[in-house]
This record gives C-alpha cells, sequence and structure tokens, in this order.
C-alpha cells in the first residue's frame, strides 16, 4: 500500500511529523503506513475508498433498449481502506457503484475502452460512472448490475448455469483513490424490507438469496482471470 498525499508546501513540516514521507522521482508525498492513514486523513483526498489491489469485472449482458449482446464492467477490491471504516484494512471483495471521481487516467482508460463514462441518472437523480451500450449508447444503471441477482456481476454465485464473470487487474504504483457506493452485503442480506419486496413482487434479491459478504468473497473462484491492465501511473 503506498497511499498518495496531497500536500501544501506550507504544511510539509506538519505532515512529515505525522509520518509522511517524499518521493523525490514522482515528486509526491506519500504514505505506506496502514497505521497511519488516520493521522494523515486531512492530506488524502475527499475520496471515501483507497483501493490496494483494484480489479475490472467484465461480463456479457442485453442491451435493454436495443437488445444486442454487450460488455458491463465494475471496479472492485479485495483489499481495501474506506474513511467510513477508519481506513482499517478490507480484504473482503467490495464490487463499487455508483463511482462518482476515479484517477482522471484510469477514467480515460474505462471510457476508450469500455464506454463507462459519467452520464446523468433520472434513478438517483445524480451524475456518476454508468455502462453505455455501444450500439445505442442508453445507459445501463448501476441497480440491475449490483442489486438484481439474475442481471449482477456475482450471479454465477447464484445461479449455476449464468455465464462466467471475467476479471482483470489493474496495476498501480499509487493505492487508487475512488468516490464510490460500498455494497455493505451482509446489513442488506438482513433486511426486512428486501425479503417483503421479494414476497411482493417474487422477483429475487440480495436478501432472498442470503447474498452475503462471505458468499461474495468467493467470487473470483467462479471468475475467469484475464490478463493485468498496465497502469502504472496510478
Amino acid at each position: 500500500m503506498i497511499v498518495r498525499l496531497h500536500v501544501p508546501y506550507v504544511e510539509k513540516d506538519l505532515a512529515k511529523a505525522n509520518g509522511a514521507k517524499w518521493n523525490p522521482i514522482a515528486k509526491t508525498w506519500f504514505t505506506d503506513d496502514v497505521a497511519k492513514l488516520s493521522g494523515l486523513s486531512k492530506w488524502i483526498s475527499s475520496h471515501n475508498v483507497i483501493c490496494d489491489h483494484l480489479y475490472i469485472l467484465n461480463m456479457k449482458r442485453i442491451c435493454w433498449k436495443c437488445k444486442r449482446e454487450i460488455d458491463v464492467v465494475c471496479l472492485a477490491s479485495d483489499e481495501s481502506f474506506s474513511k467510513e471504516n477508519g481506513y482499517k484494512i478490507d480484504s473482503n471483495v467490495q464490487l463499487f457503484s455508483y463511482v462518482e471521481e476515479m484517477p482522471d487516467i484510469l477514467a480515460s482508460y474505462m471510457k476508450e475502452e469500455f464506454a463507462y463514462f459519467p452520464s446523468y441518472s433520472k434513478t438517483i437523480d445524480s451524475n456518476y460512472y454508468i455502462n453505455h451500450c455501444k450500439f445505442c449508447k442508453s445507459i445501463q444503471g448501476d441497480n440491475f448490475l449490483h442489486e438484481v441477482p439474475a442481471e449482477s456481476f456475482y450471479k454465477k454465485l447464484c445461479y449455476v448455469n449464468s455465464k462466467l464473470t471475467s476479471y482483470s487487474k489493474i496495476n498501480n504504483q499509487f493505492s487508487v483513490l475512488l468516490q464510490a457506493q460500498l455494497p455493505y452485503y451482509d446489513e442488506v442480506s438482513s433486511s426486512l424490507d428486501m425479503m417483503l419486496a421479494h414476497m411482493r413482487t417474487g422477483i429475487e434479491n440480495r436478501e432472498s438469496l442470503n447474498i452475503t459478504q462471505k458468499l461474495i468473497n468467493g467470487l473470483f473462484r467462479v471468475s475467469i482471470p484475464g490478463q493485468s491492465v498496465d497502469i502504472c501511473s496510478l
């Protein structure tokens, strides 16, 4: 773990006293000590998630509008630190949804390779990084890809006959910072509201299928590993 810090020149001595180090080649302040993240939080960007390991998940789905098969992707991690959890290490598999910010070099790659870039969503009345159909350009919102098991990136864990998800690991020099929504699988899997929704509609959801964090942690075991993505300047 190497986290880039944004330290103004006038605060360099204070940052150094709190454990910050200077990288003369990259010309940036950083820390490689998890225990010091909280004390250095004022110099970490406002993003809520720091990913040491970052993956791109990829799967096929049918576009809801033009009915053609397309690729959809999401970012995931199995070694991350979140502001909500006091920057404690989290080795669980996390599939990030409603991503609002990411490094520019990663954003450019995701747009060029996968048509994954910010658009406005009426569902949440906000802009976030959304999959787009390469044929009709319609957006493929995060709700179905993360909340509806039959359409989700983890569907192989729920339905044996589902097509496999593939994944690639991003090679990054520094830990990658994101502004994204965390999944909180265990909280959702015990949600009474979601169980009642299942009973009312008959549609399976994360609660009705008991999709816990323990289950999600097996995702890479039922997915296809791909080639790593070399974006080393992150």
